[in-house]
């Protein structure tokens, strides 16, 4: 999971080229189906019948032929395999997902987190990529959005965080050359402020539904007792809605933020609500599988975050 969505330089097997699809808002089917996977089998390379991720995927809302869409897509893609075993299909995540998963877990757990210290340098990219190279300069801008980059200027990105190595392997994945990559203290820099190429209100605006809809319908909360089956589904509705903040937000230092900006409220609430859901969630995977799918081999286990990572 750094990235989600783009095949990453040095993080998978040779040859392997994987398109996981965007993370956004609105739980979109392949999405709400990559995290559950991501969630319960992170760690797995067993194969998983088909009728079993679509059984689990009713108790998202996914229809039958939905679920099966978003499989055939996601196989297209190279983030799963495909097999047949009799009659039935089945799938599993590919190698190269499984570490992109891997990878992606750790920084969404990690984002938000006040354990991270900023040591006030910025990493500046600048970059030249002909028109006729569009595709190449999009991947790009795509890899260092992800990687906490904002534009200052149309070619001129900068990071609080240090990404020189990040940008070289980017760099070097997609073939640009014409490139230069280093770090600065703002009181070394001159003319506009490197904060402003972020608008730090829209910013804080996206925070405010997931803190309103996800503080009502946590465990503890008033008269709120759920069910296996309600605590799988909250969960991943919560981890598919929070994975998809660091592609707009990347993780600003708490030094460049205003002093109520809502971040931490929400990761708070995420981590809460995920780790306190785990164990129900896992319960209810596993009485689907022994319903629907008694001879899947392997084990599913539910991940967690730490409250300090």
């Amino acid at each position: 999971m750094n990235s989600y969505d783009l095949p990453a330089a040095g993080s998978v097997p040779p040859g392997s080229m994987i398109s996981f699809p965007r993370p956004s808002k609105g739980g979109a089917t392949q999405h709400l189906v990559l995290t559950m996977l991501g969630d319960y089998w992170q760690q797995e390379a067993s194969w998983l019948p088909s009728r079993l991720i679509i059984a689990l995927g009713a108790h998202l809302g996914i229809t039958a032929s939905a679920a099966s869409t978003a499989l055939s897509r996601l196989a297209g893609r190279g983030v799963l395999e495909q097999s047949s075993a009799g009659r039935s299909s089945r799938y599993r995540l590919t190698e190269a997902a499984r570490v992109r998963l891997q990878i992606g877990f750790r920084q969404v757990s990690e984002f938000g987190s006040e354990s991270r210290q900023w040591d006030g340098m910025w990493t500046v990219v600048g970059f030249s990529i002909p028109e006729s190279a569009r595709e190449t300069r999009e991947l790009l801008r795509s890899r260092l959005k992800w990687l906490g980059f904002s534009p200052l200027y149309g070619a001129l990105w900068v990071c609080p965080w240090d990404r020189t190595e990040a940008v070289d392997e980017a760099c070097a994945a997609y073939g640009v050359a014409n490139y230069v990559v280093f770090r600065s203290r703002t009181s070394s820099l001159q003319g506009r402020e490197p904060i402003e190429a972020w608008a730090l209100d829209e910013m804080r605006e996206q925070y405010h539904p997931f803190i309103e809809t996800y503080s009502r319908s946590i465990p503890g909360s008033p008269d709120r007792a759920l069910s296996p089956a309600e605590a799988f589904r909250l969960r991943t509705e919560i981890m598919d809605s929070w994975r998809a903040f660091p592609w707009n937000d990347p993780g600003l230092p708490r030094e460049l933020l205003p002093a109520d900006f809502p971040l931490l409220t929400a990761r708070k609430l995420f981590v809460s609500a995920y780790n306190s859901l785990a164990d129900p969630a896992l319960e209810h995977v596993r009485e689907v599988i022994r319903s629907e799918a008694p001879e899947a081999a392997g084990s599913p286990s539910a991940l967690r975050v730490s409250e300090g990572a």
